[in-house]
């Protein structure tokens, strides 16, 4: 054979005659690579919450993935959301009111008012539980570019306070998929739109 019918031998030359035992751990190696990608990945695109408070309803611990889109009646994961008694925390939520939504106030207590989901009433306090003052929220609907959350606890420290406000929507870390029960351990799936099907617009 002359020089010039020398194969190149680069990194990627295949060597001659190759055997299956090669084209195995070829194949391993590759399997390896995507597991070690698709973990490094999951595990930067996921969080674990505990609720250390009683704003959700039976949960002891929330799974988050990252940018979802939030629908109606979704647990949201808040984060960078300055609160008034709280500070910066990790907050979870629901989310209850969506852009163009009616925030109506009366004798009752205040409630979100939407073509796609039938109002609910929550009763206002007037002061936390530290006996901080407490003053109900101005706004008389959502805005574009933010949501109303609130937690399942007529107790809950939520937007229906000024101190805690409309959530904006760049605040939304990412959206619940699992909730581990405190009273048995199973999940409660949230993959999808709920029945309304209405989301939060980016």
């Amino acid at each position: 054979m002359t020089h010039k019918d020398q194969e190149p031998k680069t990194l990627f030359s295949r060597p001659h005659g190759n055997s299956s035992m090669e084209r195995s751990f070829s194949r391993m190696g590759i399997g390896c690579c995507a597991l070690l990608l698709l973990l490094v990945g999951v595990g930067t695109q996921t969080r674990l919450g505990e609720c250390v408070t009683e704003s959700l309803t039976g949960a002891r611990y929330v799974l988050f993935v990252k940018h979802l889109t939030p629908y109606r009646g979704d647990i949201i994961s808040i984060q960078g959301h300055p609160v008034k008694y709280v500070g910066v925390k990790s907050l979870a939520k629901r989310v209850l009111g969506l852009p163009g939504d009616l925030i109506v106030r009366d004798k009752e207590g205040i409630r979100v008012e939407s073509k796609a989901l039938e109002s609910q009433t929550f009763v206002l306090l007037k002061t936390t539980r530290e006996g901080k003052p407490l003053t109900p929220l101005s706004a008389k609907s959502v805005p574009e570019g933010y949501v109303f959350v609130a937690g399942d606890n007529p107790n809950s420290f939520d937007s229906r306070y000024e101190e805690f406000g409309l959530v904006p929507q760049e605040k939304i870390w990412g959206k619940a998929i699992a909730v581990f029960s405190s009273q048995s351990p199973v999940f409660r799936w949230s993959l999808g739109s709920n029945s309304q099907g209405t989301k939060a617009a980016k």
